[in-house]
C-alpha cells in the first residue's frame, strides 16, 4: 500500500486550488480569477484502494512584501521541505519559458517532484511538446504530466502518477476522512472566495474572515462571522447599497457551506474594521496564518 503527503505548488493563479479540488472530489480551497486567493495550507485526503494521498493547497511563491505576504510564502516553501512528493504546477498558457525565480527555491531544496502543466485547454496540442522538452531540461522530474483543472482533463491519470511516486506505507488517516482542516476554517475559506468573485480593485486583499459564534441544533447550524476590512470606506463598499453586497456574499457562500456541511446553516455577516490587520502579527495568528 502508499501512503504519503503531496504539496501543490507555484506561482499564484496557475489553477493549483482548482486542481486540487478535482483531485480530493470536493470543494474544500477557495477559487477565484484574483491572485494570491490561497492564504493557508489547505489539507485534502484521498484514499484509494492502492493507498492514501494527504494532498496540501498551498499559497502561490511569490516576491513577497509585508507581514502576511511573507507568511504565506514560508507556508508555501514549508510545503517543499516536509512532504514525500511536489506538484509544481505551471500555466500552459504563460510559462512557456522557465520561472527562474520558482526553479531557484526548489532546486535549493531538490524535492522530489511532477511538473504539471495546468490550463493545457488554452494551448495548441503542438505547443505543447517544446514546453516539456525545456523543463525536462531544467530539473530531473519524476514525470512531467499535462492537464486542464478546469476541464478535468487528466486528473485522474495524474492521481495514478502520484501513487507510483509514493512510499510503501500505512494511512495516515481513517479511510473516510476528508480533510483535518477544522470545520470553522473551511467556512472561513467559503466566505472569503465570495468577497475574491464579487469585490473589485484592491477590496478582496485588505479583507479576512473570522468566525465568531458556532452553534449547532438538530439540522442547523447558527454561524455568525465577521469580515475584516483595514479602513472605515472599506466597511460601505463591501456591505453594498441597501445591504446589497453582503447579503449576495452570505446567501452565495450559505450554499457551499450547506454542500459542504451536509445541514442547513443560518449566516450572519458583519463588517468590523480592523486597521492595518495584514501587518498585525496577533491578528494574522488569530486568523491561523502563521509561517
Amino acid at each position: 500500500m502508499k501512503s504519503g503527503s503531496v504539496s501543490l505548488l507555484g506561482r499564484p493563479n496557475v489553477g493549483k486550488s482548482t486542481l486540487f479540488n478535482d483531485l480530493v472530489g470536493a470543494k474544500l480551497a477557495s477559487v477565484s480569477p484574483k491572485p494570491q486567493t490561497t492564504r493557508n495550507r489547505i489539507t485534502g485526503i484521498v484514499t484509494r484502494p492502492q493507498g492514501q494521498i494527504v494532498f496540501w493547497d498551498l499559497p502561490g511563491i511569490h516576491k513577497s512584501f509585508g507581514v502576511m505576504n511573507k507568511r504565506m510564502v514560508s507556508i508555501a516553501l514549508s510545503g517543499l521541505d516536509s512532504v514525500d512528493l511536489g506538484l509544481w504546477v505551471i500555466d500552459a498558457a504563460r510559462d512557456s519559458q522557465v520561472d527562474q525565480f520558482m526553479l531557484g527555491h526548489i532546486k535549493s531544496r531538490k524535492p522530489s517532484l511532477i511538473l504539471v502543466i495546468n490550463k493545457i485547454d488554452l494551448i495548441r496540442h503542438d505547443d505543447l511538446f517544446p514546453m516539456v522538452d525545456l523543463y525536462q531540461k531544467a530539473y530531473d522530474f519524476k514525470e512531467i504530466v499535462p492537464v486542464s483543472a478546469l476541464k478535468k482533463k487528466n486528473v485522474e491519470e495524474l492521481e495514478q502518477s502520484i501513487f507510483k511516486h509514493l512510499p510503501d506505507g500505512e494511512p495516515l488517516f481513517p479511510e473516510d476522512s476528508l480533510t483535518d482542516v477544522p470545520e470553522r476554517a473551511l467556512v472561513e475559506e467559503m466566505i472569503r472566495e465570495k468577497l475574491f468573485l464579487y469585490m473589485k480593485q484592491e477590496i478582496p486583499y485588505s479583507t479576512a474572515v473570522h468566525v465568531d459564534f458556532w452553534e449547532e441544533k438538530k439540522n442547523l447550524i447558527s454561524i455568525q462571522a465577521e469580515i475584516w476590512v483595514e479602513k472605515d470606506s472599506q466597511k460601505g463598499i463591501v456591505i453594498g447599497k441597501g445591504g446589497e453586497m453582503i447579503k449576495k456574499i452570505g446567501s452565495q457562500a450559505r450554499l457551499d457551506i450547506e454542500k459542504l456541511l451536509g445541514c442547513k446553516i443560518f449566516l450572519e455577516l458583519s463588517v468590523k474594521v480592523k486597521e492595518g490587520w495584514r501587518e498585525k502579527p496577533a491578528l494574522l495568528d488569530e486568523l491561523g496564518i502563521r509561517p
